[in-house]
């Protein structure tokens, strides 16, 4: 008996560690943001998410774009909206570019974004995971999801599946790449006054000047 076994194709995201000198420069980015708030444009339900500013457009050449040729070299385009005619006309663009200061308690519910291609990068967790999910409304329970970050997808039954990030400070520096459609979310977590910090950006397909 042949026993042949088949996966079908699928698309997926990207992991990546910064290296300290892009780490520093995003902090940079927002050290030097002008305080320019998000909040109306975002599904979080976090009080501050202001833009920032690539500095050089360092952040965007020597990470991002890389990241979009490493994607399509991984899945292909066939997500994507590009024009087959006239690509050349087009080029990305990193818009909008934003970071968040989350609160205990606060999250973002579940949501995609606009554009190609979009990220997050962990600037400062204040949390353990392992610690969250003691607390009591998360202990026990079927899904212990306090303060995680959730990719939600579908398998080939159309039945829902996720996938975890359980975000300690380990985490600080990791950057997740995906396409804009990929729908995710954010846990609240307990029990800290500190902030978690996050930085977000979408890569847009704007026309050629």
């Amino acid at each position: 008996m042949k026993v042949k076994s088949y996966t079908p194709g699928n698309f997926g995201w990207l992991e990546v560690k910064l290296d300290p000198f892009s780490f520093d420069h995003l902090w940079r980015c927002i050290d030097e943001a002008k305080g320019e708030s998000l909040k109306h444009r975002l599904a979080g339900q976090v009080e501050n998410s202001f833009a920032i500013t690539d500095i050089d457009d360092y952040f965007f050449k020597r990470v991002v774009k890389p990241l979009c040729d490493t994607y399509l070299e991984n899945w292909g385009p066939s997500f994507t909206i590009i024009p087959v005619e006239g690509a050349e006309n087009y080029v990305t663009k990193l818009d909008p570019f934003w970071v968040n200061y989350q609160n205990q308690h606060e999250y973002n519910p579940i949501h995609d974004h606009g554009g190609l291609f979009s990220f997050v990068v962990w600037m400062k967790i204040p949390t353990v995971f392992e610690e969250q999910v003691k607390i009591n409304n998360s202990k026990g329970s079927n899904h212990e999801v306090n303060s995680a970050f959730v990719v939600d997808y579908h398998d080939i039954f159309g039945g829902p599946r996720t996938f975890l990030y359980p975000l300690s400070p380990s985490y600080e520096g990791m950057m997740l790449f995906f396409p804009s459609k990929l729908r995710h979310y954010v846990n609240p977590y307990y029990n800290c006054d500190e902030q978690r910090i996050s930085i977000s950006g979408n890569v847009i397909l704007t026309p050629n000047e």
